[in-house]
């Protein structure tokens, strides 16, 4: 099996390298061992070879400019007076790798470049909270170079962003009283809706449009208050934001009852044929999500995660953090209304993500469906400087 191209020698093959010299193996020999070509061995026995010993005269041996170019296999090498090279893994792993530190230490970023990144690129992070990876997206002509050395060039404080500006490097815990009086979740209403019974569909019907839903509440416990209710298809990360009274199950229901008579039955078949969610208590009766109460006909099939799994449903999960972004916890979600909702959707599925191609979940989703759709849903697209996730979104 040919190795990897470009990949560096490790600290074995330098082993490995060591051994076939001692034992007079030629480079075309050693490089097949390794599936290296064999100018590549004889480049690093060139470079990381050392003189042994004192210099007794300055005699040149035979090999300094011919291959092997050392003198580890000699068998004159214990007695001979001539200058000789020896090539030793230690040595040339350790050459290598201060080669390394050096190179990566030097920063190969201009004034000007500095200059430009602070004047476009870091308002966007800091002020609108974008991503490292929706900046590399919206401006690469600015960021000639790896977003690892983007991170290094932050840690090292050249730029105006710092860590702090990074959502997913430093996070603040809000600590989460337990809501002693909740309700349980009646088993029973579980039976043929458990996650096994998804991935069982799921077997069956590998093209199911899969629906994640879940509920984000403001302040601590969510008592006595509003909350929102956020349905995410996981094929396009597309995800709609709907904002309840309280978290009950019959604003839940009304939501879907909503759904239906917007898109008309035959759409909401389509698009909702599979929901996936927790075992809270406002998901306490799925066959009102189910059931088209007209007609007595089940328009889709609610499963529920095990307990204490969120994983399960990852990716809802994962879409949170956009929310919180604009959101925090323990903001109150009292002065809400379904519009300033209907404006966080538009702002995060407009973000472009690696996961999908570098494209927004609203350019697949409108890809794939009518975009008369998503103008029902009430979405709009946000061009990639616009896009927010402050805030300062709700406040201008």
């Amino acid at each position: 099996m040919k190795a990897k191209k470009y990949k560096h020698l490790s600290f074995e093959d330098r082993c490995t390298i060591e051994q076939f010299l001692n034992n007079n193996f030629n480079f075309t020999h050693i490089g097949n061992r390794l599936s290296k070509d064999r100018t590549t061995i004889s480049d690093e026995v060139r470079k990381h070879r050392f003189l042994k010993g004192d210099l007794v005269n300055d005699k040149p041996c035979c090999f300094e400019n011919k291959p092997p170019y050392v003198c580890n296999g000699c068998k004159k090498l214990s007695y001979c007076n001539f200058t000789k090279y020896i090539y030793s893994h230690a040595v040339a792993h350790n050459e290598y790798k201060q080669t390394l530190i050096n190179e990566r230490a030097h920063l190969k970023i201009t004034k000007e470049q500095i200059a430009s990144i602070n004047d476009v690129i870091s308002p966007l992070m800091i002020f609108k909270h974008h991503s490292i990876n929706q900046v590399y997206i919206e401006h690469p002509e600015l960021l000639p170079f790896s977003k690892s050395s983007f991170y290094k060039y932050i840690d090292l404080g050249i730029l105006d962003v710092r860590n702090i500006d990074l959502h997913r490097k430093v996070r603040f815990k809000v600590s989460k009283e337990y809501d002693y009086h909740r309700t349980k979740t009646n088993i029973k209403i579980k039976i043929g809706r458990f996650y096994s019974d998804f991935k069982t569909y799921i077997e069956f019907n590998p093209d199911a449009s899969v629906v994640e839903m879940d509920t984000v509440i403001g302040t601590a416990g969510g008592q006595g208050g509003k909350c929102l209710l956020t349905l995410l298809f996981r094929k396009y990360n597309f995800m709609l934001i709907y904002l309840l009274p309280y978290k009950k199950a019959k604003y839940v229901t009304k939501v879907f009852n909503d759904l239906k008579k917007l898109l008309g039955i035959n759409l909401f078949k389509r698009l909702f044929e599979v929901i996936l969610t927790d075992n809270g208590t406002e998901f306490s009766d799925p066959d009102s999500i189910e059931i088209d109460f007209n007609t007595g006909e089940k328009v889709c099939s609610v499963f529920f995660c095990d307990p204490n799994s969120s994983w399960q449903k990852g990716a809802i999960e994962k879409n949170h953090q956009f929310i919180r972004y604009i959101l925090p916890k323990g903001t109150s979600f009292a002065s809400l209304t379904q519009d300033d909702c209907y404006l966080i959707a538009s702002h995060i599925n407009s973000i472009p993500r690696l996961s999908l191609g570098n494209r927004s979940p609203y350019e697949v989703f409108s890809f794939f469906l009518d975009i008369s759709i998503i103008d029902k849903l009430q979405i709009k697209k946000i061009d990639y400087d616009d896009i927010d996730l402050s805030i300062r979104l709700l406040h201008k």
